[in-house]
């Protein structure tokens, strides 16, 4: 009995020693911080958290992420890697599997001579099927043709619309048809080039409009601009630049006039702005600085453009230039949608107009959304000619952009390309033309391009064919 009292004695006193040490161990750890709640910088109670990518810091914010090839803190750019694809991405280092084949990247040089018979300007669009479509002159007459991807002709047509001088464009509208447009009118017709309707001359006027461009604006209806005009409104003003809304059925619904404080204003290009307005690029004389509207009126202008409504109510306009000649040529929205990019020449000829072949330079405007200049860049080196050189521009599938004009040494094309994004080009190629008339991108990323001398070129992404 006394025996198993002292084992009963020693298990108590052990169960105290234990609950004495463990109090005291605890107080212990509050008064020294072991093991207890410590972060990974070493602070007691702290809320620094390591990341997945070994950073210890106390801001959620910037926290390492999985990149788009689920690497951890990676820089991975993903995209499709494969150069065959119409979506090929030249800066992707990871391939996404987002590659598509199913439409074959092609090249080819076209010479549309003798069938473009009349004049050698010539534009030319891919079409929804992944063919083309060209628009120029045959018989004198307004002319279209159709080909394949390969540009083998489907068929041609030719129109009861004179059209032997001058520029000319044409689109694929949402109906399949097409419209072209010209100097002396416009012409609409189904997909199989069968004619719908036509309108000759400037409406409301026996002048001839001398369309230079034309779109399908996104709520249906057409939009033509060119010039010089004279509104015969207003005799006061002189040749004024034009824009025509019309329906998709040919009504006219309105007609508007710009500029006019000197002859020969008009608009080369218009696009549908960024905010689902227009905005038109063009040339607008100012004379020079003894006669306000000199008789050499064509060496004295400004690059004009004119943001408006879709009434034609103007929203802004301005020019951006000197005192000698600036000329807009063609317009594009940036790839970020945030304002614009504008192709013209300059010839600051100080009143010697026969020295512009020699000192014409490329002139790149951006612009934003409400036409304030950002930033303008200058290319020496083109040809200068008095209705004015042959000059387009288009996006890059890399938010970047390329333009197509005469070099100096005449009988060739110059392509440049440039972007964030993109590979930088120069190259001056001979084709068989004189200058780039007209560049769009095409389904597989390549450019379609049409020459000054009647020769179609159809290049891959990086200008080569």
């Amino acid at each position: 009995m006394k025996k198993k009292l002292i084992s009963i004695m020693e298990s108590i006193i052990k169960l105290s020693l234990i609950l004495i040490l463990t109090i005291f161990g605890c107080e212990s750890d509050k008064i020294t911080g072991k093991d207890s709640n410590v972060d990974c910088a070493g602070i007691v109670d702290g809320n620094s958290l390591e990341d997945n990518c070994g950073v210890c810091d106390a801001d959620p914010t910037n926290d390492c992420e999985k990149d788009c090839a689920e690497v951890w803190g990676g820089s991975n750019i993903c995209g499709c890697t494969d150069s065959t694809a119409i979506n090929y991405n030249s800066n992707a280092t990871f391939d996404d599997g987002s590659c598509d084949t199913s439409i074959t990247v092609t090249s080819f040089i076209m010479n549309l001579l003798p069938e473009n018979d009349c004049a050698s300007s010539i534009d030319i669009k891919q079409t929804e099927d992944g063919g083309y479509i060209v628009a120029g002159c045959k018989d004198d007459k307004a002319w279209l043709m159709k080909t394949d991807l390969y540009g083998i002709q489907e068929w041609e047509k030719s129109y009861n619309l004179g059209d032997y001088w001058g520029n000319r464009t044409v689109i694929q509208t949402s109906d399949g048809g097409y419209l072209f447009a010209g100097w002396e009118g416009a012409i609409k017709t189904d997909s199989d080039g069968n004619q719908i309707w036509k309108k000759a001359g400037t409406p409301g006027s026996g002048q001839n409009p001398y369309y230079e461009d034309v779109i399908e604006h996104s709520n249906g209806n057409f939009y033509l601009v060119g010039g010089p005009v004279v509104n015969r409104d207003n005799y006061s003003k002189g040749g004024q630049a034009l824009l025509v809304k019309m329906s998709p059925e040919g009504a006219v619904l309105k007609t508007k006039f710009y500029g006019g404080n000197c002859e020969d204003d008009l608009f080369r290009s218009v696009i549908e702005s960024n905010d689902g307005k227009l905005i038109m690029v063009g040339e607008k004389g100012h004379g020079n600085q003894s006669f306000p509207c000199s008789f050499d009126f064509r060496y004295y202008k400004d690059i004009y453009i004119v943001k408006t409504n879709l009434n034609g109510g103007v929203v802004f306009q301005k020019t951006y230039g000197g005192n000698f000649l600036e000329k807009g040529m063609d317009i594009v929205s940036k790839g970020n949608g945030d304002g614009y990019i504008v192709l013209g020449q300059q010839c600051k000829h100080r009143y010697d107009v026969h020295s512009c072949g020699p000192i014409t330079k490329v002139m790149i405007l951006d612009i934003d959304e409400n036409g304030n200049e950002l930033d303008q860049t200058f290319l020496g080196g083109l040809e200068f000619y008095e209705f004015g050189t042959p000059m387009a521009l288009a996006n890059t599938s890399n938010d970047g952009y390329v333009f197509a004009t005469n070099p100096r040494n005449g009988g060739n094309v110059w392509l440049y390309k440039w972007g964030d994004y993109e590979d930088n080009l120069n190259l001056k190629i001979s084709p068989g033309g004189f200058g780039g008339e007209s560049i769009e991108k095409t389904l597989d990323n390549g450019f379609i391009i049409s020459t000054g001398g009647g020769t179609v070129l159809k290049t891959d992404s990086q200008l080569l064919y």
